[in-house]
Order: structure tokens, then sequence, then C-alpha cells
């Protein structure tokens, strides 16, 4: 059991644990397929353009490809996608435009409030491989406030890399077993509690796990729940453990 009192900072992943990319970003398509009067299957849009961003990062993170932050990469992933769907026609400025939809994500509904209870006995930050600015302009879309922000571009070591955790303690003044990381993610999870910190997963329900030998996606979490050092269905659920 995990000694709530030793722990000084939560540090949140944002892309799908406090924002809901997928809803939003699927809203988003609906819209325009709408516009477009084309169908468009908007679960796979979404998921083969979160998911190429992720295939592009491990690239940056492995030498291949020039450094580029989450912005730049989804946009050309976004090119990528919109050019493999004849019927969906997007000028430059249009593609654009709709690649802005990342700065506003929806917050889920219990992440804003559940945040700033936490922020009463702890230090609360997000540590993200989104843009800084991404996280900035969500959290401000959203009303959410933190202690700081902590973006991989600035780290120049993206998660899960063992380097981008152990850094993130360093900047933050404790020790790794100091951090509880949560996110509604397993692979991240299971890096940072490599690197020394505690864990808190929490269920999201259009978070899924890839598998990227086939593509193929099965429920979160992959890793029975009593890996983790406290696990909740929701955001109030884990609050309230984490302020127990």
């Amino acid at each position: 059991m995990v000694d709530l009192n030793k722990i000084k900072v939560l540090a949140w992943d944002i892309g799908g644990t406090v924002f809901n990319w997928r809803g939003t970003i699927q809203k988003e398509l609906e819209s325009i397929s709408k516009k477009q009067d084309i169908e468009l299957d908007v679960f796979e849009f979404a998921s083969e353009w979160r998911y190429g961003m992720f295939d592009m990062l491990a690239k940056v993170r492995s030498g291949d490809i020039p450094r580029m932050n989450a912005d730049q990469i989804h946009r050309k992933v976004l090119g990528d996608v919109i050019d493999s769907k004849g019927d969906l026609s997007l000028s430059e400025s249009e593609r654009d435009d709709l690649n802005n939809v990342w700065h506003r994500l929806e917050a889920w509904d219990d992440a804003p409030e559940a945040i700033e209870r936490l922020r009463s006995k702890y230090t609360v930050v997000p540590l993200t491989v989104l843009s800084w600015a991404i996280g900035v302009d969500c959290s401000k879309f959203n009303g959410i406030s933190w202690d700081g922000m902590i973006s991989c571009e600035f780290l120049r070591q993206y998660k899960p890399d063992p380097g981008s955790y152990l850094h993130a303690a360093e900047l933050l003044r404790v020790s790794p077993d100091e951090i509880m990381m949560c996110a509604a993610h397993t692979n991240d999870l299971v890096a940072a509690k490599k690197a020394g910190f505690k864990t808190a997963f929490v269920y999201r329900e259009m978070e899924k796990a890839r598998d990227i030998t086939n593509n193929t996606f099965s429920e979160e979490p992959t890793v029975p729940l009593e890996f983790f050092d406290v696990h909740g269905k929701d955001f109030n659920e884990l609050a309230n453990k984490l302020l127990a």
C-alpha cells in the first residue's frame, strides 16, 4: 500500500486523461463531413491522426527524423490522413484550422473540479507529450489551473522514454518515488513505474490501448488494476482516494 503522505507531486497525462481528444475531434470531423455531404468514418480518421502522431514521435525519439513538437507532427500527419481519404477536400488554410482543434479539446466533465481539489494537498502538474501551447490553451479553454506545466518538448525527451520522467522529477526537485503519475493509459504508467514513480490509473471510456503490431485496439487497462498504486473509475473516485 502506497503511503500517500510521501507523495508530493501528481503528474498528469492530459491527452485522453484530462482532455477528451477523441470526443472533441470526432465531433469536429462530423461537422466537416456534414458540410461536405460525405461519408466519413470519424473514429478511424481520429485514430489514424492520433496514433500517426505517436508513430512519427517515435521516429523523433529515435533520431530517425528531425525534432518536431506535437503541433508540427499533428499537422504533418493530418495532411497524410486527409490525402488518404479521397472524398474529403480541405484547403491548406482549412487544414490549419482543423489542426487547431487540438488547442480546444474539451475536458472530461469531472476533471476541472477534481484537479482543483487535489491542488489543496499536492503540487499538480501535467507531464505531457503534447506541446506546451496545447496544454496551456486547452487548460484555459476549460478553466483548469495547474501548479506548473511540463511538456516533453522542453525536456527534449518524450514519454515513455525513462529520461522524460527522471528529468521531470529533477525539474520539480523531488525524488521519483515522491511523484505519482496519473493517467488513463497503461503504457505511460508502466514506464513511469519503471522510472521509480508511483502510479494512479483512472478509467476513461473512450481511451483504448493500441497494439502497434497489428493496429488493433483493446480496453484499458491492459494489466490488472492491482498493478497500480491507486485506481479510480473516474476523477472523483480517484481524488477521494488521494485526499483520504
